[in-house]
């Protein structure tokens, strides 16, 4: 027993001596994984209620577009306090829409490029560069529309840049540029896609081999 004793105190000893070199930096080990825990849990539920927040405001713009004070303010404050959201780019995408619609090309430019610089999913953002180079060839401003349909960033939407490449050329009376340019479509279009026809179309017309 008095052996057992001794061995006891040993171990205790050499615990103690254990904890004076390493337990101060193991409880600050310990401390610094938990608030980083804490504020990891925070940020995740800030971010739940932020899009929470942000859906809802959304729903609320569905309703808004024959009210234009109301409809402003809500798209401001989406812009501005949930930009961070997809939906915030969803709502800018539709008041480009929507502008547009009501004959204000600047006010659709504006919100279009407000996606293309905020929007943190790249869909949204190669969707606004498409829309983008719509307006500016509607308004003959073909350079700057060619520039923003280069090369998409999501793979899926080469042959919709190429379409609308083939588009702005064909305007700018570059008839064998458009030509390429559909070609490229085309063959990035799956064989059952519902645009391949039209631009299909759109290369037979130019009548170029």
């Amino acid at each position: 027993m008095a052996a057992f004793d001794l061995q006891e105190q040993e171990q205790i000893a050499e615990l103690k001596a254990w904890w004076q070199s390493w337990g101060k930096s193991l409880a600050t080990v310990v401390v610094t994984a938990l608030l980083a825990y804490a504020a990891w849990t925070g940020w995740q539920s800030w971010q739940k209620h932020q899009v929470a927040k942000a859906a809802d405001l959304y729903a609320q713009l569905q309703s808004q577009a024959m009210d234009k004070s109301k409809f402003t303010a809500t798209l401001d404050s989406l812009k501005s306090d949930y930009k961070s959201t997809p939906y915030a780019a969803r709502a800018a995408l539709g008041a480009a829409k929507l502008a547009y619609l009501n004959g204000d090309a600047a006010k659709a430019r504006d919100e279009l490029n407000w996606v293309i610089s905020n929007a943190k999913e790249v869909t949204l953002r190669d969707t606004a560069k498409l829309r983008l180079a719509s307006v500016l060839l509607d308004d003959k401003k073909f350079d700057e529309a060619l520039t923003l349909v280069k090369a998409p960033e999501e793979e899926s939407y080469s042959a919709l840049f190429a379409e609308m490449r083939g588009d702005v050329l064909l305007a700018k009376s570059d008839v064998p540029g458009a030509a390429d340019a559909y070609r490229q479509a085309i063959a990035k279009l799956p064989k059952d896609a519902p645009n391949l026809k039209l631009v299909e179309v759109k290369l037979d017309v130019l009548g170029v081999k």
